[in-house]
């Protein structure tokens, strides 16, 4: 059963702390819960307003800018909510402090919301008070597990982003490949672009795409696949799976660029989802931090079947 809540026309004074936030993403966290496509509507419509006047999505808001908001019914479904993520919340936070917080992300939520998604990471985690504020610095797939940085404040969010954009966050996953890795150690530069006027929001290796840049090493190497490190020096869209596709090694349980019959056997070993975690991330903001993500239980089953396997 839907509740329909109204949101009264707010008019907000903007604090030094939100100074630089764009506008449409400024609206995104004020108006949690509200599509894309209605933001976008009611500040061209004019219902959006800064100082009275009109302005553009893209406007960089400034401290003290008067902000009006309109009114805006939202469809709301409490069920909605990932009760799992916000029951078990302590046991998935790997770090937090003032500026930022870092969680285990689980594999099977996605990390923002969509209109084919039923819940997500950021939904749940504003709909606390606590962290009503909290934005994403960087995306994990949905089917991706591991350590997922959720910014607490917009000059930690801004801060973080361009340390993503200029690389300077070193990340580590955990993957099985299938196949035999040739040598301990290979690097993997294919510029990615993402497909126009596709449906799966797919990407492909073309010399018109964004640099990308992954190095896979060995960990172990068993009869049809092997368990890798790998470390991305670049953070594009499916980065990791297109490229160990392209060297026809995909990720294990892959099931937009991986292989059918590959999938389907190592269902047999428990494999139930894409074999992709997020286990270590490093950067320095205000102090190093170096922060470890345990490898999920359902992931570690799989090692142990495929150890019994030699």
């Amino acid at each position: 059963m839907s509740i329909s809540n109204k949101i009264t026309v707010k008019k907000v004074k903007i604090p030094s702390s939100q100074e630089g936030q764009r506008l449409d993403n400024y609206l995104r966290k004020a108006l949690s819960g509200v599509p894309n496509s209605l933001i976008y509507k009611i500040i061209r419509d004019g219902q959006v307003r800064v100082n009275s006047g009109r302005v553009k999505p893209l406007y960089r808001l400034k401290k003290n800018d008067i902000v009006r908001i309109p009114p805006v019914s939202v469809d709301s479904k409490p069920e909605i909510m990932s009760k799992f993520l916000i029951k078990d919340l302590n046991k998935i936070i790997l770090h937090e402090d003032d500026d930022f917080l870092v969680i285990n992300k689980p594999a099977g939520i996605a990390v923002h919301s969509g209109s084919k998604i039923k819940n997500d990471i950021i939904t749940s985690l504003r709909s606390l008070e606590k962290y009503k504020n909290i934005s994403l610095v960087h995306r994990l797939d949905k089917n991706t597990s591991g350590c997922l940085i959720l910014a607490k404040n917009y000059y930690t969010a801004s801060a973080l982003g361009k340390m993503f954009q200029a690389s300077n966050i070193e990340k580590n996953y955990l993957s099985l490949l299938a196949g035999a890795l040739q040598g301990d150690r290979i690097a993997i530069d294919q510029s990615l672009i993402r497909n126009k006027n596709n449906y799966d929001n797919s990407v492909s290796i073309s010399d018109k795409g964004k640099k990308a840049l992954s190095y896979i090493s060995l960990i172990k190497q068993f009869k049809e696949c092997c368990l890798v490190d790998i470390k991305i020096e670049t953070g594009r869209m499916h980065q990791i799976r297109v490229h160990t596709a392209s060297i026809g090694q995909p990720v294990c349980g892959d099931t937009k660029y991986g292989n059918i019959q590959t999938n389907k056997l190592f269902r047999s070993y428990g494999l139930k989802r894409m074999f992709l975690h997020s286990k270590n991330i490093s950067f320095y903001f205000k102090k190093q931090h170096h922060i470890n993500a345990p490898t999920p239980e359902d992931l570690s089953l799989v090692i142990a079947n495929l150890k019994n396997e030699l």
